[in-house]
């Protein structure tokens, strides 16, 4: 996946089929519980806000992205040096959500419209259960490989 599509999607100068079809195949199966996410960075920073999440969770409410595709889109956003939110609870919290949904919510519609209506103030974000050293396990092992955009080589004349 290219965090530069990923940003046109949210500036609204590229469509949830584009998006769609940048993030295919963008995630590697290396084991049962072990994947590897290819991304190329962007150069420029983008501050993640409410309305661009909704506009991910719309994107999936009219099924023009598939619902898994947010645990790319949220892991491609934790891992980013180049995505920016404001520190907002609700917003970074359904981030990490959609990040690793083997935690707390699959990625399913009628989880993202709960995902919709606390971005946009309709419900409140439910209270997370406290973690216990108990309670604690590998479920699911994530990993970032950077792609790097090569530069055009000068054209020969």
């Amino acid at each position: 996946m290219r965090e530069d599509v990923l940003a046109r999607f949210f500036n609204g100068k590229a469509t949830s089929a584009e998006l769609a079809r940048d993030l295919n195949g963008s995630e590697e199966r290396v084991s049962d519980i072990e994947s590897v996410v290819n991304i190329e960075d962007m150069q420029e920073e983008l501050v993640v806000t409410r309305e661009m999440a909704v506009a991910l969770c719309d994107a999936v409410l009219s099924e023009e992205l598939a619902p898994s595709a947010l645990a790319t889109i949220g892991f491609a956003l934790m891992a980013s040096e180049k995505f920016m939110w404001d520190g907002e609870d609700v917003l970074g919290d359904i981030i990490a959500d959609w990040s690793c949904p083997e935690v707390n919510y699959t990625l399913n519609v009628e989880n993202v419209r709960k995902f919709r209506a606390w971005l946009t103030g309709r419900e409140q974000y439910p209270e997370k259960p406290s973690v216990t050293a108990d309670s604690m396990r590998i479920i699911s092992v994530r990993r970032k490989k950077t792609l790097h955009r090569w530069p055009t080589p000068p054209s020969r004349s």
